[in-house]
């Protein structure tokens, strides 16, 4: 026996056998389950310090007590009114954010001369927060769906258009001279090498600006709305129901990570050529 073990031990390297590693429960390795068993942890320790005193159910009621908003809420109707409201108004404002944000990214991404004349507009419109437009919102569209359209659509086109142009300029030229030298028209060019090839970057740039977008809906309807998961939340604070007011920010959070968790699914599929999602 020992004979054999020096034997191994003198064999060449590509001769001797790999040590055994255990093998991993095919279901651990799933993300899927790995994001439930997170979520599911956070909300337990939540839980275990509110019936544990540690934490004031009052200040922050428990999952449990907030659950229990929600299913009350859902029975007589107003969740899902406020939540169609405030899901209408991101999409929407979303939606134009993504249009304009990702055609003037291209445009300036592929003209320098138009970048010249854009960019510096863009980069001192972009640092002022939303908040800060909502009085001249409120003037020029009144209290309404049209002031959240457009505080969406404040938040999310920068996001848009920085991904956008920076994925642009980042573009390797080497495609685009190797497709011109096959014959690829301008239209070709377009559509088969600039934008598959600047996605990559684009699409997480566009779920921070829908991450963007939720925000500053929240905030529209905290001021100038009569709608929404955050003119709900607005209204259970002035009468101290907490519970509503956690169901709330429970329920944008929820329709958030569901909305952001799409659009990364679409994000792999379509980038799935990509090294990043290979591996």
């Amino acid at each position: 026996m020992e004979a054999n073990t020096k034997a191994h031990a003198a064999a060449p390297p590509f001769m001797q056998r790999a040590p055994r590693r255990r093998a991993t429960p095919r279901i651990l390795t799933d993300r899927s389950f790995r994001a439930a068993m997170g979520l599911t942890a956070f909300f337990a320790v939540w839980q275990a310090l509110t019936s544990l005193g540690i934490i004031d159910a009052f200040l922050l009621p428990s999952p449990v007590a907030v659950a229990g908003a929600l299913w009350d809420m859902a029975l007589d109707g107003s969740l899902w009114v406020h939540f169609g409201a405030s899901l209408q108004r991101v999409a929407v404002g979303f939606a134009l954010a993504c249009v304009v944000g990702m055609a003037l990214g291209l445009i300036c991404g592929w003209w320098r001369g138009v970048a010249d004349f854009v960019r510096p507009v863009v980069e001192a419109l972009r640092p002022i927060p939303p908040l800060a437009w909502i009085p001249i919102t409120i003037l020029w569209f009144g209290l309404g769906d049209a002031a959240s359209y457009f505080l969406v659509f404040l938040g999310a086109v920068f996001p848009a258009f920085v991904a956008t142009y920076t994925a642009v300029r980042g573009l390797d030229r080497n495609q685009m001279n190797a497709a011109l030298c096959l014959g690829a028209t301008p239209w070709q060019l377009f559509t088969d090498v600039l934008i598959p090839a600047s996605l990559p970057i684009i699409l997480p740039g566009l779920r921070i600006a829908l991450g963007v977008g939720w925000m500053c809906v929240v905030t529209a309807e905290l001021i100038a709305a009569q709608t929404g998961l955050g003119y709900l939340i607005q209204q259970s604070r002035m009468l101290f129901q907490i519970n509503n007011v956690v169901a709330g920010m429970v329920a944008i959070g929820l329709v958030g990570f569901a909305m952001s968790a799409v659009l990364e699914r679409i994000e792999r599929r379509v980038n799935a050529w990509a090294p990043s999602e290979r591996n």
